[in-house]
């Protein structure tokens, strides 16, 4: 096709100085009638360009022409066609995604990396009370609640951020970002408000019924203690002694829960107060030297003071450490409290029977039992792991748990540094 086209131009200006030649001939100027006939097909070429850059503006019809030109024209036109055709195949694309997007009951929201923002869909708008005219803002200027901003500003968004806010009515929504491109981030906001309301319900039905327990179990509990002061048959004191440590069993159970549903409906921007945890250690390993027959090591150098919660931190170095007694075997209990460059570390390690790697991941849960056989001859609740993880989200800590069977077990958290006063 590219060397017709050579030779469909070399042709046309051929055939255009053969005839100015011809005419020059005729009269006998040979040279004047070639060089007229160059003139011509410069111009008729000239004129032919002049049609192809009226043509390239819309203001004309396409040269007509069987040289380089024309072939050239054909070429953009098939371009034209083709660029076309994929264009309205991409619309079409976008707009059903688009569509998707607008379909979904998350809200979406497009922002570039300084957090301005370029796009979002009709739930976006809805949780977030966001118009068009948004388009353009700033999204902290939209969400001036504190925990987004500091969320947004810090840059890393691995987890997602639940907040309450009343743009719209007072609600609760969780927002998770994600990179999306070079030059842009995806905010996904999504309406938790049903969820955290049955969740509350759940947390105020175990708190009532535990505190309606409360009472009777008392009163259950005082009879069976008075029952095992007195003189009673062989057969019968042995059965209010199983039921004494039921009972108590059952207090411990039902203290559990009620502390357990105070730590999950604490809000986690109280504010804290300075707790020493050398002074703390302390006191914890004073009130469990007696708890069994292990001897706890407590190694701590400085005074290290934290912002914090008291009674919350006792309760997770109470749990930690009463474990590792319980089930070290009898073992040393090592418990040492640390300074290190991202905070300061407190861990329990015991040299018991260790804990296989596939109970790991779930022993914060409630009611897990690694297995149920121990436990019902230990009297665990179950639920002590699952107290420690709540209270250590309330210091900005995460528990963690290092387990061989046989070489013992380690349960250890870092106190970050924005905590160390």
């Amino acid at each position: 096709m590219h060397q017709s086209a050579w030779q469909g131009e070399l042709t046309k200006v051929g055939v255009v100085t053969t005839l100015g030649l011809a005419a020059g001939w005729t009269v006998e100027q040979p040279l004047y009638g070639l060089l007229a006939g160059l003139i011509v097909a410069q111009v008729m070429s000239i004129r032919t360009m002049g049609d192809l850059f009226r043509w390239s503006y819309r203001q004309g019809p396409a040269p007509q022409d069987s040289g380089l030109i024309g072939y050239s024209v054909d070429k953009l036109i098939r371009r034209e066609k083709n660029l076309k055709a994929k264009l309205a195949q991409q619309n079409k694309q976008l707009k059903r995604y688009n569509q998707g997007i607008e379909s979904l009951h998350d809200g979406v929201v497009i922002i570039d990396q300084e957090g301005y923002i370029s796009n979002f869909n009709g739930a976006a708008a809805r949780l977030l009370s966001l118009r068009q005219e948004d388009m353009g803002q700033h999204i902290k200027n939209l969400i001036r609640t504190p925990r987004f901003i500091k969320y947004f500003d810090q840059g890393s968004y691995d987890d997602s951020l639940q907040f309450d806010t009343n743009l719209v009515r007072q609600q609760s929504l969780q927002v998770q970002i994600t990179q999306f491109g070079l030059d842009q981030k995806v905010m996904l906001v999504r309406d938790i408000t049903e969820r955290k309301r049955v969740e509350t319900m759940r947390q105020n039905f175990i708190a009532d019924v535990s505190h309606e327990l409360r009472t009777p179990l008392t009163v259950i509990n005082g009879y069976l203690e008075m029952l095992s002061d007195m003189e009673l048959p062989a057969s019968l004191s042995k059965a209010v002694g199983q039921m004494n440590s039921q009972g108590q069993r059952m207090k411990s159970l039902v203290n559990d829960l009620i502390q357990l549903s105070k730590l999950e409906s604490a809000h986690s921007e109280r504010d804290g107060e300075p707790v020493n945890l050398k002074n703390l250690g302390h006191s914890v390993v004073d009130q469990l030297q007696e708890y069994g027959d292990a001897n706890i090591h407590f190694h701590c150098n400085d005074e290290l003071q934290i912002n914090g919660f008291s009674d919350e931190m006792s309760s997770v170095l109470s749990n930690l450490i009463t474990n590792a007694v319980k089930y070290g075997n009898g073992s040393d209990v090592d418990f040492r409290i640390e300074r290190q460059s991202s905070g300061v570390r407190v861990s329990v390690t015991d040299q018991g029977m260790g804990i296989p790697a596939e109970h790991l991941a779930r022993l914060t849960e409630r009611f897990y039992r690694v297995d149920d056989s121990r436990e019902s001859t230990m009297g665990g609740s179950g639920l002590g792991l699952a107290i420690v993880k709540h209270a250590l989200e309330h210091h900005d800590s995460v528990l963690e748990i290092e387990s061989q069977p046989g070489q013992g077990s380690t349960f250890s958290f870092v106190i970050p540094n924005e905590r160390i006063r």
